[in-house]
């Protein structure tokens, strides 16, 4: 079986080349070519040199939404002489759609990070808010008819629906509606992750930036949209409850917000006086820069109607900007994991008067290389706590509460301790996708293929568009039918 990864950034390093070089033997894998960018050449090379893994390479310019005629020939010419069966697309997501259309015409089985795409400007133009739902039609009708032809598996990466907690939260759900046929009726969610970047370094770094009109949505902002709308649409398909109509509003914190936060002096006051010196531009020509920059943080309220009657409130709010673990003037050498960064991600879940659960994930060190058992507890690597309150009198429980920690999960799902819980989910995507292009696992038990992402992708694209509306004074809720 021969795959080839399309962007070999810190993420894809991270997940995508170790899972393949732990599953050689497995699956019979082999890792036959790497696409990357010109610019990366040494990088990469020097990262592969290392390693067991020894791919064909393909280095090539930037581009974005249209492949240039040059790179679908090469690319062509590498799989004719190492004929592929698959296409990890992990690169900047602006770039997924040309290189995703180019794997369907190759007739080629395709795991893609999320976003499924996102759009330059989507924060600023409505075209291109708007695009982001038009990308994911084209994409999945270019994949239906593929399917005519030959069945392929387009899966999307969101792992955590991989993730042995989130599985564990839907089967609670289920467990309630089975007993008392109620839905949803409410969920809170609230993801942060501490990327703190420097004024200047928003304005030129690229890796997660805003440089480019997009910003926390589009990075994992995507990751709670998508998993939102799974446990709410698993749940109000047992009940038979389901929505006919969403309703999204959204507020943006833009990279000029930040300004007026933490200023020019309260940065030197913090660093001290290198701190100009690593500045290159003043704080008026700051604000000009940033003012039409990605959203740093989104705030999102979703309604679900039916039959004209609000059903349930979804609310989402997605931070960059919060607790950080950086205490450096300049940024470190990896911008995915390190330089401050840590997890804190919360969900509370209300179903009517019989369920509430809530998860509670905290981190407070930013290393993640190395993990234990003792990082099961709130501030570890691997903190993820579920609080299940039940209304036992009419569900039959024995307890009002439940808590399900970590190491519980680990020991039902077969996870270890030694490494993120989310990175073992992500390789459970790989596992599955190869399972599937061996023809060991049926696609109706694939949980993550591209046909399952519409609502989502169109809650992403409602994000961007409220936003765009409130800029342009118009009416901000973006309403769109469910069906």
């Amino acid at each position: 079986m021969r795959i080839a990864i399309i962007g070999v950034g810190p993420h894809a390093r991270r997940v995508y080349v170790p899972a393949l070089q732990r599953l050689r033997e497995r699956f019979g894998v082999e890792l036959s070519l790497v696409v990357e960018l010109k610019a990366k050449e040494d990088e990469v090379r020097s990262f592969f040199a290392s390693r067991e893994l020894r791919p064909d390479f393909l280095f090539v310019e930037p581009f974005q939404h249209h492949m240039p005629e040059d790179v679908g020939a090469r690319l062509g010419g590498a799989i004719r002489s190492r004929p592929l069966d698959g296409v990890i697309i992990a690169t900047e997501p602006l770039a997924h759609r040309p290189y995703a259309e180019w794997a369907l015409e190759q007739r080629l089985h395709i795991l893609m990070d999320k976003p499924v795409t996102t759009r330059e400007n989507a924060a600023l133009e409505l075209h291109q808010a708007v695009g982001i739902f038009g990308d994911y039609e084209a994409l999945l009708s270019a994949h239906g008819r593929l399917q005519k032809e030959k069945q392929t598996l387009f899966s999307i990466n969101v792992q955590r629906r991989y993730h042995p907690g989130f599985q564990q939260v839907l089967e609670l759900l289920n467990e309630v509606a089975a007993r008392t046929n109620c839905p949803i009726t409410s969920m809170q969610s609230s993801h942060a992750d501490g990327q703190w970047r420097l004024p200047s370094e928003m304005v030129h770094l690229g890796y997660h930036g805003y440089n480019e009109g997009y910003g926390k949505v589009s990075h994992s902002g995507y990751h709670f949209l998508d998993l939102a709308w799974w446990l709410y649409q698993a749940v109000a398909r047992a009940t038979g409850k389901r929505p006919d109509h969403a309703e999204v509003f959204s507020s943006f914190m833009s990279p000029a917000g930040y300004l007026h936060q933490l200023d020019a002096r309260d940065h030197e006051r913090l660093f001290g006086p290198e701190y100009p010196r690593t500045q290159p531009y003043d704080e008026t020509e700051l604000r000009a820069r940033l003012r039409d920059f990605g959203e740093l943080d989104a705030f999102t309220t979703i309604r679900l109607l039916e039959a004209g009657e609000r059903v349930c409130h979804l609310s989402i709010n997605l931070l960059h900007n919060s607790f950080s673990r950086r205490d450096t003037l300049l940024p470190g050498e990896n911008l995915y994991k390190g330089n401050g960064r840590v997890k804190h991600e919360h969900h509370s879940i209300q179903q009517g008067p019989f369920q509430n659960i809530q998860v509670h994930s905290y981190q407070s060190r930013a290393e993640h290389d190395v993990s234990s058992a003792d990082d099961h507890a709130v501030g570890g690597n691997n903190h993820f706590d579920i609080y299940v309150f039940r209304n036992r009198g009419l569900t039959g429980d024995a307890r009002p509460l439940d808590i399900i920690r970590m190491g519980d999960l680990e020991a039902r799902s077969g996870f270890g301790s030694e490494r993120l819980a989310t990175e073992q989910a992500k390789e459970a995507v790989v596992v599955e996708f190869l399972q599937f292009i061996r023809g060991e696992l049926p696609r109706e038990r694939v949980r993550s293929s591209l046909e399952e992402h519409r609502v989502p992708v169109r809650l992403m694209s409602s994000v961007y568009a409220s936003h765009v509306l409130q800029r342009e004074g118009r009416n901000p809720i973006v309403g769109f039918e469910l069906h």
